[in-house]
């Protein structure tokens, strides 16, 4: 499959905090809206120490939802919501220039067929990875990729550390803060 779709318009909504004193110390919130899907997106960019974002997203109308991430539309347009997620490392990287960033591919939770996807490889993380490895070059970012937990990492290579040493710092940071992520 090609990305070549042109994703749309990103809208800044705030700025909020996080108060767990955990790693996670705030996120910057967006929205879009999709014509085709019918349905606005949230997109978290949650900063975490070691000036890292996690880059999440969602269909509102499922926010209240513990499975809001794992939950598919069936509606399509996959391209262009997917392509609109990553219009969002540019803008962050005008505030925040050594940033780098790292997303976990969800796995499907089917409520009908009570069926659960596994950590490894899923269905989005292998979406995901393609798109990534299509759009976001090698020049500025360090490709790092975790099939065991669908994970990928993309670290700056402007930062002060060498890639692999901020690699590790940043794996023992998420560690430490998200409890329920499978070993690395």
């Amino acid at each position: 499959m090609n990305f070549d779709y042109s994703g749309y318009s990103l809208k800044f909504v705030q700025k909020k905090p996080c108060k767990d004193h955990s790693n996670h110390l705030f996120s910057l919130i967006y929205k879009f809206y999709s014509p085709v899907t019918k349905y606005i997106y949230i997109l978290h960019a949650d900063y975490h120490k070691e000036n890292v974002f996690a880059i999440k997203f969602y269909v509102k109308k499922d926010r209240n939802s513990d499975y809001k991430y794992s939950r598919l539309t069936n509606k399509g347009d996959v391209g262009n919501i997917l392509i609109t997620c990553l219009k969002a490392v540019p803008i962050i990287l005008q505030d925040y220039p050594e940033a780098s960033f790292g997303f976990i591919g969800s796995r499907t939770i089917d409520k009908e067929s009570y069926t659960v996807e596994d950590y490894r490889n899923n269905q989005r993380f292998r979406i995901y990875k393609r798109v990534v490895e299509q759009k976001i070059g090698f020049n500025v970012f360090g490709h790092y990729v975790y099939e065991d937990i669908s994970g990928y990492l993309l670290i700056n290579k402007l930062t002060k550390q060498d890639t692999d040493s901020k690699e590790k710092a940043i794996i023992k940071m998420f560690e430490e803060t998200y409890q329920n992520l499978p070993d690395l």
